[in-house]
Parts: C-alpha cells; structure tokens; sequence
C-alpha cells in the first residue's frame, strides 16, 4: 500500500485494525500468489467510517497482508448505498456492489468464482481443495497426537506412527520413508517404510484398497517386530558418514535448513542413491531440535512416478516437527524409568537400557563422562571347562566387586553373555584407570580370571557415540595384542 492510498485511509485506520480477516479467503488469495503477480482494487468507500461496510474493511485489511492484492484507488463518496470494490485482473473487471458486499463470506466467494476470469476462478477452486486436503490431514493429527502421547508408546512406535502418517493417503502419501538417525559421525537407516519393487509396491496398494485400510487400523496392529516393511529389511543399518558427504555441500545445506525441502537427485551421495535405489527427486526433512540431532527422514514416491506436490511437503515438515519434540520427549521420560531395567544375574542395567542412556545423555550437555568397555577374558573356556554354573557365578563376583567400587551415580551395564561398559560421570583420566584397575585386581585375587578393557574420558556428551565407538576399538586392541590389560586414550 502506498503512501497516498494509506493517507486517504488513515480516518478509517482504527476500523481496519480491528477487523478480523476470515483465514479461509486469506489461504486463498495466498495460495493465488505462484500464480498471478498481482490483482487490482478500486475502493469506493463511504466519508463516514461508520457507515463502511465490513466486508469493504476486511479487503482493505487483507490487501495489507496479501502481496497480489494491490489498491490502486481509494474514491471517499457521500452515499453508503454506492460503496463498492472493483477487482481488475487481466484488464477484466469484478465489482462487489453494496448488495453483494452485504453478504456473507460463502455467498461473496460464490459469486467471485461465477464471475471471474476463467484461470482465476479454476486456480481459486484448486485453492479449495488444496486447503480441503490439508484440512483433512489436519484432523488426522489429532490422531498421531493422541496416539504418539500415550504413556504405553515407546520410542519405536512412536517411530512407526510417524512413519505411518507420512506415508498414508490421509497424510502424507509418500510411497517410501526412511529413517536416517544420528549416531555420532554417522547416519544410519534404522527403520523404513516401503517396498522392495513396483510389482510389490501395487499388490499391497490393492489390498489396502479392497479391505478401507486406514490410519487407525494400522496403527491398531502394531506390534514390535524386527522390520517394518520389505524395504527395511534390504537396506536396515546402512550408513552414511558424516566425511562421505563433504563433496556433496548442496545436500549437506539442504539438510542444515531444517525444513523439509524438494530435492534432485542428483545432488545425493551416489552410495545412498544406488543403496536406496532412488530415481528422479525426493524429499528431506532434517529431524532436529534445540538440543538433538535426530537425524533426517528421506521420503519419495518410487513407485507411483507422481511428482512431489507442495501439500505433501508441507504435511512431512508438519509432521516432523511434532516428531522430534514427541521424540526428545520420550527420551527424557526413559532416562528416569529405565532404573527397572536390569539384569536379574548381575543386578546390572540390561542392554535396552544401555541404549536408552545413550540416548539421553546426547541431550544431557554432561562433560568428563567416563566409558569402560569390559570383556572377561577366556569366559568361554570357563564354561566349557567348569560349566554355565561356574560361569554364572564368575560374572557374579565381578558385578559384586564393580558396585563396591563405583560411585552412586555411576552406571554398570551387561552390553552381552560376558560383555559389560561401566559410565562414570565427571571423572578424569587417571581416577577412571585407578578405579578399572581395582576392580581387575580384585576380580582376578578372587577368581583367579582377568577381564580387558577398552575406555576413554567422552569430554562432550553429544559426541557419545563417536566415543563409545573408540572404546570398542580399544578393547578390540587390547584382546587381539594382549590381555588382562586396561586400554585407555
């Protein structure tokens, strides 16, 4: 709005401030803005502002927030009765008299696409339905939502809800998903949705189709299962370092916009391209918060050949959104309850509680956080000699000797039959090894056996995994040149 159109109108300016624009005709017209530059408005508006009608201040008000809405004239007239508003578009005019500005909404709208240029009035319908889908997808949040939040839904089901809507026809409808989570350096596929070929791809959409699968009866069935779908099978666990990607900076920077975005695929890893056997274009969406890099989601429609539309971008960026904060959530809820998790033998934290802590302590910003990979050695020999009995009551003394020797706030894991990683928090260097090598001193006086250790000081918690990774190869090391010895760097 210029400066003189917005001096004709500043004795009306408390009236427009306080007009609420109706949402629906502002989707529309915004919706109006890929495709036509700009639509103009002559303003036939009555000297006294109580008079204007409120249809007339709605315009004006939306042209303000509306770019292809352009005021070209504001004429003041004494009679109420020939207030108007005139709409040019390609040299065609619309006029909304007093009589029609009288009306409601609904009926305005029915007479602007009767009367408007053809392309404008096929481009308002697509507007309708586009928002008419949207909408619809909206609604079925509440069911992602509802579901998402129950107390029973652990983080793979959460997974496998969200996974869900973005890939059926009441959400997203993708063909494919595929979940890229951050595990230090690395992006590794965890979990899927999809299928291997076209030729299974369309037999399961038929079936879906014959049987009204919907959103709530999928998520009904889940159970917890290895695999989620035929394609997670195929390509589960593979990986894409963080290095592999350096040649690839326009996919790198797609990834740090944080939104979901469009993209060729040419600008992809060629491993990932040939891995997930990707055609065309495809979609990312970065899953990511203040304090946690999840990872990202890659989706695509492989098999039905469909372009990517904007309604589906915007439903996966909606939708991830909401995933991540549900996600960090539930972290933070299996950081406290997973003290019920341990192993009955050793009285240890278990594996799946290992990787919950993991997890959360990637968000716990914790410094100086010690990591003790643990390996008996010749275990296997123990058992094979002496029995499972015998074995058992080995890895008991060892658990016995560890809780006498670690902090309150130290963790003891059983990472396997006779694996085990020890955390220590704020802890340096030359405690963690005086601590470690306690613990073998006494295991070996008492049983007269002897354990290997890989261990390091993690100085960042959000690089815990890279961490837990070199404790492994330090263990690896340490059994494959000697034993008995405690590895630490």
């Amino acid at each position: 709005m210029d400066k003189k159109i917005r001096s004709i109108l500043s004795p009306y300016e408390k009236y427009i401030l306080n007009t609420r624009i109706d949402e629906g005709f502002f989707f529309l017209f915004e919706s109006l803005n890929r495709f036509i530059d700009s639509i103009e408005m002559y303003i036939y508006i009555s000297e006294n502002p109580a008079f204007v009608l409120d249809n007339i201040y709605r315009i004006i008000s939306l042209s303000g927030k509306c770019k292809i809405l352009n005021i070209k004239n504001v004429t003041i007239i004494r009679n109420p009765k020939n207030q108007k508003v005139v709409f040019v578009f390609k040299e065609k005019k619309l006029t909304l008299n007093y009589d029609i500005l009288l009306q409601s909404n609904i009926e305005i709208l029915h007479y602007i696409l009767l009367n408007t240029d053809t392309i404008l009035s096929l481009e308002m319908l697509a507007a309708l339905f586009k928002g008419s889908k949207l909408s619809h997808i909206m609604l079925n949040s509440k069911d992602f939502l509802e579901e998402a939040m129950k107390k029973d839904t652990d983080i793979d089901k959460l997974i496998y809800i969200y996974l869900t809507i973005i890939t059926v026809k009441v959400g997203g409808n993708f063909n494919r998903a595929i979940l890229f989570q951050k595990k230090g350096d690395t992006y590794e596929v965890t979990r899927a949705f999809g299928f291997v070929n076209e030729k299974e791809a369309h037999e399961v959409w038929e079936g879906l189709e014959e049987t009204n699968y919907d959103f709530k009866k999928i998520i009904k069935d889940y159970k917890p299962k290895e695999y989620f779908s035929s394609l997670e099978k195929k390509i589960k666990y593979f990986k894409l370092r963080e290095d592999e990607m350096k040649d690839y900076k326009l996919f790198k920077e797609f990834l740090d916009l944080g939104i979901a975005v469009q993209i060729p695929v040419s600008i992809l890893p060629h491993k990932l391209i040939h891995e997930i056997d990707i055609l065309g274009e495809c979609a990312i969406c970065p899953l990511r918060t203040e304090n946690k890099d999840f990872g990202f989601v890659l989706v695509d429609n492989r098999y039905n050949h469909q372009s990517i539309s904007r309604e589906q971008i915007y439903t996966l960026d909606y939708f991830s959104k909401h995933m991540v904060v549900l996600w960090e959530n539930k972290l933070f809820i299996d950081a406290l309850k997973f003290e019920a998790e341990k192993d009955f033998l050793t009285g240890f934290y278990n594996r799946r509680s290992l990787d919950k802590y993991i997890e959360s302590l990637t968000l716990s910003r914790k410094n100086n956080i010690g990591i003790a990979m643990i390996d008996l050695d010749d275990f296997k020999q123990i058992n094979d000699t002496y029995g499972h009995g015998k074995g058992d009551k080995v890895i008991k003394v060892f658990s016995d000797i560890v809780f006498k020797n670690i902090r309150k706030e130290d963790k003891a894991f059983r990472y396997g039959g006779d694996e085990f990683v020890l955390i220590f928090e704020m802890i340096d260097e030359e405690n963690l090894f005086g601590i470690l090598n306690r613990i073998n001193y006494l295991f070996k006086k008492i049983t007269g056996f002897s354990f290997s250790s890989g261990s390091t000081i993690c100085k960042d918690s959000s690089n815990i995994y890279d961490c837990f990774k070199k404790v492994d190869e330090l263990l690896y090391e340490v059994k494959r040149t000697s034993k008995g010895r405690i590895n630490i760097k």
